[in-house]
């Protein structure tokens, strides 16, 4: 793979700093932008809910079942991290956004050989990182809180969050892990340990999502190294994005099974 002219680095990725090339981005916006999203989603999730238990309260023979509010509530909840995420990421970093250079954000286009590839990289690293998950956690059971809600949900609840599962919330992931936080690490470690560190906070922040077990954050730590791999590698953001939206869309299935 590294002598593939399809995955070569663009143009960009081999220009020296200079004062033609713009600085990325600094180590407390990023860490600012990044707590702002999970935030957001706690405050936004929060607000969200209490709406949902008071409308079940006042009028409890008009609303959806449970499982159809929380569902209700998550979709809600992401649209409206996503949407002021993506709005504080443009605000602040507009110039970096199409640089596909080490201090940029990757939004150049690939070539179809890049996509096709980040697609099957993203069926074939949850197959890998599942075998690794089962092998570290023993007899213990792997579930994402995710899974569970739309378990619980109506069919069409769960078409509705599939956009926001497999679309929505991998590109703002991507902007802010192998966008910001890549960016980053590559100015400031080169490609190498960027790729590590930034896969490995990708996997931990998700603790919370996996409800604290640790032995599945290796599956999401070697998929987020498989991205910033991509962004790396192809000097574009989009494989990366269709390798996560991919591996989420292999997740999905398992709600209508």
């Amino acid at each position: 793979m590294p002598n593939d002219p399809a995955f070569s680095p663009l143009h960009a990725d081999t220009l020296p700093a200079g004062p033609g090339r713009r600085p990325g981005p600094g180590w407390v916006e990023t860490i600012l932008i990044l707590v702002a999203y999970f935030a957001l989603q706690f405050v936004l999730g929060g607000a969200f809910g209490l709406v949902s238990q008071t409308l079940a309260k006042f009028f409890p023979n008009s609303v959806p079942g449970p499982g159809d509010r929380l569902v209700s509530v998550v979709i809600l909840t992401l649209l409206g991290a996503a949407v002021v995420t993506l709005a504080l990421v443009k605000r602040r970093w507009a110039p970096l956004l199409r640089d596909g250079g080490p201090a940029g954000f990757g939004f150049t286009a690939p070539t179809g050989a890049q996509v096709l590839f980040g697609a099957v990289m993203g069926i074939v690293a949850p197959l890998v990182g599942g075998l690794l998950t089962q092998l570290l956690a023993g007899d213990h059971t792997v579930s994402q809180s995710v899974s569970e809600l739309a378990d619980s949900a109506h069919v069409v609840m769960r078409i509705a969050l599939l956009p926001v599962a497999v679309l929505v919330g991998p590109l703002v992931e991507e902007v802010l892990f192998r966008g910001a936080l890549l960016a980053l690490l590559r100015t400031r470690f080169g490609d190498g340990w960027a790729i590590a560190a930034s896969a490995a906070v990708f996997g931990i922040v998700h603790l919370p999502d996996l409800g604290g077990l640790w032995y599945a954050v290796p599956n999401l730590a070697l998929v987020g190294a498989l991205c910033a791999w991509l962004r790396v590698r192809s000097g574009s953001i989009w494989p990366a994005f269709v390798c996560h939206a991919a591996n989420n869309a292999l997740a999905t299935m398992a709600w209508f099974g």
